[in-house]
């Protein structure tokens, strides 16, 4: 049950969190089209297997959002889901239940152990929305879309430059006022200095950390809803993303500070905050919109097939 636990915590932060995945974001895929089945690999096992779209979106959803959420809400998560496996599908690239790299999934098993009795009351509900997901593939210029999506944003969701140093015309700053009634939107985390070097070094071994402690985040530059653009780590400026990927942050939109024993990082938001907001979605579902409307709201210019 832990595995599962911390599978639910991090999914929706640590999604999409290898910016290889977005290489390639304007490369000619041809006419728009469906696809019927996906193979994945379970990274835990490295066993391979095929599932129907449905089937897949199925143990997408169990995964990725909180199932007792709104149907519209459920169904444009799996709209996006799928979008985002056949875009990585159309371009080669391996699928998998990786929340480092691809998205995650429950197998029904996990699924029957992470949601104990609940499972066969949300089930069907899943499977319409998972129906949905199937039928509905979101394009932008007759092509489907890096559909990313995360938890809650901090009241606007975040650009994809910021991330991933990439720019991506349907992804702009939404307003998603509600957002700011998550009951969970603060974080706080406490890292030690051996840690902190740990990841720091792992993640880039030719940066040089000085004996003041206090100089090793500095010139945090952020945008007017709070997510980090650029940071000077250890005498190199990177990215917000990238710091959010080295640390496994709760967010982008973050501090770093030195508070004499140890690094205290806080922030407020759950995931990378581009793309789709689950939360606001919900919020939109409940009042009134449906799954089409939601999606053409967070994914600028697009359209659900």
């Amino acid at each position: 049950m832990k595995k599962y636990l911390i599978m639910a915590i991090i999914a929706a932060s640590l999604i999409f969190a290898v910016p290889k995945a977005l290489k390639g974001a304007f490369s000619d895929l041809g006419k728009p089209k469906t696809q019927q089945s996906f193979t994945l690999t379970l990274v835990e096992t490295g066993k391979e297997i095929t599932l129907s779209a449905e089937e897949y979106l199925t143990g997408c959803l169990f995964a990725q959002i909180d199932v007792s959420y709104h149907i519209e809400a459920l169904k444009a998560q799996a709209a996006a889901a799928y979008t985002y496996a056949l875009r990585l599908s159309m371009e080669g690239r391996e699928l998998s239940n990786s929340t480092s790299y691809c998205q995650p999934y429950f197998t029904p098993a996990e699924a029957r152990e992470y949601y104990g009795e609940s499972y066969q009351k949300y089930l069907p509900i899943v499977k319409e929305a998972a129906a949905y997901g199937a039928e509905h593939p979101i394009y932008y210029e007759n092509k489907p879309i890096y559909s990313v999506y995360h938890s809650v944003s901090t009241g606007t969701t975040n650009r994809p430059e910021y991330i991933w140093g990439i720019n991506l015309p349907y992804l702009t700053s939404k307003s998603c006022p509600e957002d700011l009634n998550y009951k969970n939107l603060y974080f706080s985390r406490e890292i030690s200095v051996d840690d902190m070097r740990r990841y720091l070094l792992y993640y880039d071994p030719t940066l040089q950390m000085p004996l003041d402690y206090s100089a090793w985040f500095t010139d945090i530059v952020k945008d007017g809803n709070g997510y980090v653009q650029t940071v000077n780590v250890g005498g190199k400026t990177v990215s917000g993303g990238e710091v959010w990927r080295m640390l496994e942050l709760p967010s982008t939109a973050f501090d770093i500070k030195w508070n004499g024993y140890c690094f205290a990082a806080s922030g407020r938001g759950c995931g990378h905050g581009a793309g789709m907001s689950q939360y606001s979605a919900n919020a939109m579902a409940v009042s009134g919109k449906n799954a089409e409307e939601i999606l053409e709201y967070f994914y600028d210019g697009c359209s659900v097939k």
